[in-house]
């Protein structure tokens, strides 16, 4: 399963939602509010096995599925260089 896939994974979980996309907003398609936000965080964590740093979790940055997946490439980037 890709980045991607498990991302999507975790939001339906944690949301009402069985259709989420790429390119689904967190807090309008998803409708997470900022706890919500910050389980998907700690389960993007636990699931990946990395450590966000706290300028990562803006949420005007972090605002669709997209930007989610593109956060973690970068970290899981910097993990395995």
């Amino acid at each position: 399963m890709n980045i991607r896939n498990k991302i999507i994974e975790i939001l339906k979980e944690l949301s009402a939602f069985e259709t989420v996309h790429e390119n689904s907003s967190l807090t309008f398609d998803i409708g997470l509010d900022s706890l919500g936000m910050v389980a998907m965080l700690v389960a993007i964590e636990d699931c990946f096995q990395i450590q966000l740093d706290e300028a990562d979790m803006n949420p005007f940055e972090l605002q669709t599925v997209g930007d989610i997946t593109t956060l973690i490439e970068k970290y899981l980037e910097e993990r395995d260089a």
